[in-house]
């Protein structure tokens, strides 16, 4: 019996369960394939700008995983505590182990505000559902003054997302005709407003357009909330009416905990392979990964197949293996009703043409799409 363990029931999880199902049921080799995640709760992140600005409820970006993979997969609702990497086997919450002889982290970024010490509940985030909730009561009662947006560390999900956050601000506060009593301030820890050049060549434009004061190299390093001021580790700070931070991500604790990474968890992956460096038959997809790029559900949707195949080839020994090329898709709001839309690999940095219309429809019908299609590995 070959058995494959995916941990985890988000983008990557969800997809490549699928994939590798079909895959596996054309084999005569015998196999069990199972899902694990705490919860099941899929979320369709690009949602929450939406739900931000109340464009969208939260209900309708969230479905239960269980629902979009096979009913042949087993499933298990479980927390993992540990994996045995020597032994092949992973130790879950409910007192519950199971065996493997291939397992894929798909186990995402979580948010991790406890990793500094100056974060607290006045601080807003959209990086989940509570946290979207929480802005738009904050954004709706908002009567003017200074927005601050900045990052809280460095990586986390979806690069374009605080950007399009200020641009969406932005556009929200034009249509209230209350533009000229709130103050846009965004604050980049680089040198520049996004970390793709051919990109930000495009986009940091449209801060000075759209009267958006842009700081550069701001890295935080405390926040004051009694007093409202945030500083950066480059000794300059800011004052704030309301504070948007994108919080410090990690990965999940028991993939420190199992010595597979460190410090942040980050999981040492082949960028092409997308095996896990020094384990055996180990694979690693999404946003828990350290490979050099976007940490979105498009790079999982592209690395999914390449892991599905080379479990498949590992399983039937037809010595193939299939590369990654670096592959990502997105949608970059400018306003409500534009976008930008990005598309590169690792050897072709993105050309995102100019804001459009069409872009901003695309992502519209994509939501759908993205659970019909997406997630269940149909495309």
């Amino acid at each position: 019996m070959n058995k494959v363990v995916v941990l985890g029931a988000g983008t990557g999880g969800t997809i490549v369960t699928n994939k590798l199902w079909k895959k596996l049921k054309k084999t005569k080799q015998p196999f069990e394939l199972t899902i694990v995640d705490k919860t099941f709760k899929h979320v369709y992140q690009p949602g929450f700008l939406f739900t931000m600005f109340n464009r969208d409820k939260t209900e309708n970006i969230m479905k239960d995983a269980r629902k979009l993979v096979p009913k042949g997969v087993k499933k298990v609702m479980a927390g993992v505590i540990r994996i045995d990497t020597e032994n092949k086997i992973i130790y879950l919450d409910n007192n519950e182990t199971l065996e493997y002889d291939y397992v894929v982290l798909a186990t995402g970024a979580r948010i991790a505000p406890e990793r500094v010490d100056w974060w607290d509940d006045s601080i807003h985030q959209f990086y989940t559902p509570e946290g979207a909730e929480k802005l738009y009561n904050a954004i709706t009662q908002f009567e003017g003054g200074k927005i601050l947006i900045a990052i809280g560390d460095l990586p986390y999900r979806c690069p374009p997302a605080p950007l399009e956050a200020a641009f969406l601000l932005d556009d929200y506060f034009r249509k209230k005709k209350m533009r000229d009593k709130v103050d846009i301030k965004f604050c980049s820890p680089l040198n520049r407003a996004f970390s793709i050049e051919t990109v930000n060549t495009v986009v940091q434009p449209l801060f000075k357009k759209k009267d958006i004061e842009l700081e550069t190299y701001f890295n935080v390093e405390d926040v004051d909330t009694e007093e409202k001021v945030i500083y950066s580790l480059e000794g300059s700070d800011d004052d704030y009416d309301l504070l948007i931070l994108v919080p410090p991500h990690a990965a999940q604790p028991y993939i420190v905990e199992s010595g597979i990474a460190e410090g942040a968890g980050w999981v040492p992956t082949d960028k092409q392979t997308l095996e896990v460096k020094g384990q055996e038959n180990m694979w690693a997809l999404g946003d828990t990964t350290d490979i050099p790029t976007s940490k979105a559900g498009s790079t999982a949707h592209y690395e999914a197949p390449i892991i599905a195949k080379n479990i498949y080839n590992k399983i039937i020994n037809n010595g193939k293996v299939d590369m990654y090329d670096g592959h990502v898709q997105c949608f970059f709001l400018t306003e409500f009703g534009k976008s930008l839309f990005i598309d590169f690999n690792y050897e072709n940095p993105p050309k995102p043409g100019k804001p459009a219309r069409h872009w901003w429809w695309f992502k519209q019908i994509f939501k759908p799409f993205y659970f019909n299609l997406v997630a269940t590995g149909k495309v």
